[in-house]
């Protein structure tokens, strides 16, 4: 019979409501559901997130193991050596710090002053957090990993990166029981310089992590079919044949089965931030212009941080007429959230200044799988142009012109039919079965 022990190995967790947590989440999940034994071996402190403990009411017949991880900064030292609780989830319960700070998302709420937060930050970046902010918790994951593929006889680990960290894990596990290992890319990591060190010394050791799980790895999966390309590119196609493309699929259970009538919004959902600009907003003033009646049809509705979303509209400047028909909501549950997404008119996709061609959007994992039409505005050529195209669901904003003309036959009710076998690519269950397979075929 077929061992089917599978060793989970992530910093990014239920029931922290990370978007790395996901991908993870749903395949221990639907695993479990499939006849196999995964094993979660993650961090036993949340520094910086949200909480949402309902993740966690999926995963009750599931082993999680948590080990010690500090958190190499002020904040983590400060809590190992008094024992007192000031991760983010805890400090915002307790609304003990200022809004800008919440907004932010700190690893550092004691620091006030503009050089010693420049220096802070120095020596974070250049010492504290190298590879990553996540070395405190390699040795105790180590040991316990290792204890726990010779209890269970386990014979897959997988792991998820970022951070470096994990590939580190990974790679020691591999070495010591020469087990499969299968390595999950949520990023092209040493392509996207939002994702390395701009320090030559943290690079030069990030770069060499990365080239020993390329080398090491039995599998190494990317979310984006661009990922493969990237790397063919920069390691001159060694590493094509154990590369693979699985998309992250959103939670089957949580899709609504019965009808739900249709809203009159368009829905943004997750946190705008100030570069996605507002050529949005123009296009929709132009139409609102144009057609004063369609103004009484329709509301835009954000969904993410309220405080962050507020500031970034406010910011932009908006005219009274787009400003009367904004409406602001805090994050939902996953299972009210899809509830919402399907009532709406469409959703909106807008990348940022600093997007790029290569990228999947979390969100547009959400819009695929729930088929969705799509208002997109997104580079061509581009990754995310393609995939919404391939499940017919795209509905591009490339000129203003385009956009007017989009968005008052969408106002209009004007709907395009999604490919529904393609759109169920982005399903938990055809993530897992994807999987799976591979887990088979070594």
């Amino acid at each position: 019979m077929q061992n089917k022990n599978v060793l989970i190995i992530t910093p990014f967790f239920a029931p922290e409501t990370h978007a790395a947590v996901f991908r993870a989440h749903k395949l221990v999940k639907y695993l479990k559901r499939e006849g196999w034994n995964p094993i979660v071996l993650t961090v036993d402190v949340n520094y910086n997130y949200n909480e949402d403990g309902s993740l966690l009411e999926d995963l009750k017949d599931v082993e999680i193991h948590r080990t010690k991880y500090i958190e190499p900064s002020l904040r983590g030292l400060y809590m190992w050596l008094t024992g007192k609780d000031r991760t983010f989830k805890t400090l915002k319960k307790q609304a003990v710090f200022s809004k800008s700070e919440e907004n932010n998302n700190s690893t550092n709420f004691e620091a006030k002053n503009s050089f010693k937060q420049t220096f802070y930050n120095y020596l974070l970046e250049n010492w504290l957090n190298s590879p990553d902010r996540f070395w405190t918790w390699e040795k105790g994951a180590i040991k316990k990993g290792d204890q726990l593929i010779k209890k269970y006889n386990i014979k897959y680990i997988y792991t998820s990166s970022l951070p470096f960290t994990t590939f580190k894990i990974g790679s020691a596990l591999k070495r010591k029981h020469n087990i499969k290992w299968i390595t999950d890319f949520r990023d092209p990591i040493m392509y996207s310089k939002r994702t390395h060190s701009s320090i030559l010394r943290v690079f030069n050791k990030q770069k060499k992590i990365e080239i020993n799980a390329l080398e090491n790895a039995n599998v190494i999966i990317g979310l984006s079919s661009a990922y493969k390309l990237i790397y063919h590119d920069l390691y001159g196609g060694k590493y094509d044949d154990k590369m693979f493309f699985i998309p992250t699929g959103i939670d089957d259970d949580y899709i609504p089965k019965e009808p739900i009538e249709l809203s009159n919004e368009i829905l943004y959902v997750g946190e705008f931030l100030k570069d996605y600009g507002k050529s949005f907003f123009k296009f929709l003033e132009k139409v609102i212009e144009e057609n004063p009646n369609l103004k009484s049809n329709f509301q835009l509705r954000f969904i993410g941080n309220i405080l962050i979303n507020k500031k970034a509209i406010q910011e932009i400047g908006l005219s009274k007429q787009i400003q009367e028909i904004l409406i602001f909501e805090d994050h939902l549950t996953q299972i009210e959230l899809y509830k919402r997404i399907k009532a709406a008119k469409a959703v909106l996709l807008i990348p940022g200044l600093h997007s790029h061609w290569w990228t999947n959007f979390a969100k547009m994992v959400d819009y695929i799988g729930l088929q969705k039409n799509v208002l997109a505005i997104v580079p061509n050529p581009s990754e995310a142009r393609k995939e919404l195209t391939f499940a017919n669901l795209g509905m591009f904003m490339d000129t203003e012109e385009e956009a007017i003309k989009i968005i008052k036959l969408v106002l209009s009710g004007h709907t395009l039919q999604p490919n529904e076998v393609y759109c169920k690519k982005y399903l938990a269950s055809t993530q897992t079965n994807a999987f799976i397979e591979i887990f088979e075929s070594l």
